[in-house]
């Protein structure tokens, strides 16, 4: 890890200005067989436009660049100041970057990080329960106030008829790889047939991505494989990769009842008050 005296001007802003086409916060992924290797899988599902955190469009600037603050302070803490060794890093600065998040904010960021400036206590910690209609969720944050947090989840099971309770095990964790043409003139069918073939890729399907308002394939593999497969897209297929994660699979899933309006109201107004915190960053579900 490099020490924090070597931050000089020019390394300064060479962290700003570093570049890696990855992006944070990610996304879940709603997949039923990871077994079964196939060119198209058909994962997204009725509920995926509140599942997904939210992106600028949707989420107020300023809880979205509190998101990005702690995330970009929890990530050198984690893996030191250097983009290039540190990809969850590289990942914070560039979604800083597309969320056009003010230059200030990302250098007090990582001044705090450094013990420049007032420094606060980042944690990343990941709460579960169940929800409405009995759907599991893990949650996962990145809070300066872990009291705060964990009672306004507390709050949210609550008020939706749900609770705080293990779930982990219905979910398988992998990892998750979201990418677009990039530069080259593929299709989604010819980037999902070259992808398919890219060792470690357990799975592949066409997402539907709000935030870019096109859709993308997603790749499913061990959580060890991101980052090879992430070189043979980039280097190999000159595609662009878009988010990088480790996911939570869901292993059965929980059918919510479309006829029923007053569970999906609830179920809605729960995603949104999980998405709209400022210390929620990535939230899984197995809802079908």
């Amino acid at each position: 890890m490099l020490r924090s005296k070597i931050f000089s001007r020019n390394l300064f802003s060479n962290i700003l200005q570093y570049k890696i086409d990855i992006v944070f916060p990610p996304v879940s992924v709603y997949v039923n067989n990871l077994n079964n290797v196939q060119k198209r899988f058909a994962g997204h599902n009725k509920w995926s436009k509140v599942k997904y955190v939210k992106g600028p469009k949707d989420l107020e600037r300023g809880i979205l660049f509190t998101k990005l603050s702690k995330e970009i302070q929890l990530a050198i803490k984690l893996g030191g100041p250097d983009p290039a060794l540190n990809v969850r890093l590289a990942a914070a600065l560039v979604s800083a970057k597309r969320a056009h998040m003010p230059k200030d904010n990302v250098e007090n960021s990582i001044k705090k990080a450094l013990g420049q400036g007032k420094a606060e206590n980042i944690e990343n910690i990941t709460y579960e329960g169940y929800g409405p209609g009995g759907v599991a969720f893990i949650i996962e944050t990145v809070t300066d106030n872990k009291n705060r947090t964990v009672k306004d989840i507390k709050h949210y099971f609550a008020k939706a008829g749900g609770s705080m309770s293990t779930v982990s095990w219905m979910f398988d964790k992998k990892g998750t790889i979201q990418f677009n043409p990039g530069s080259t003139q593929d299709t989604i069918d010819k980037m999902m047939d070259n992808a398919i073939e890219v060792n470690g890729v357990e799975d592949i399907q066409e997402l539907e991505d709000n935030s870019l308002e096109h859709c993308s394939p997603q790749i499913t593999c061990p959580p060890s494989s991101v980052n090879a497969i992430y070189e043979e897209l980039t280097k190999k297929h000159n595609y662009e990769v878009i988010r990088t994660s480790s996911g939570y699979i869901p292993t059965s899933t929980v059918k919510i009842d479309e006829d029923d309006k007053e569970l999906v109201e609830k179920f809605t107004r729960f995603m949104n008050n999980l998405n709209d915190h400022e210390d929620i960053v990535k939230v899984h579900n197995n809802a079908e």
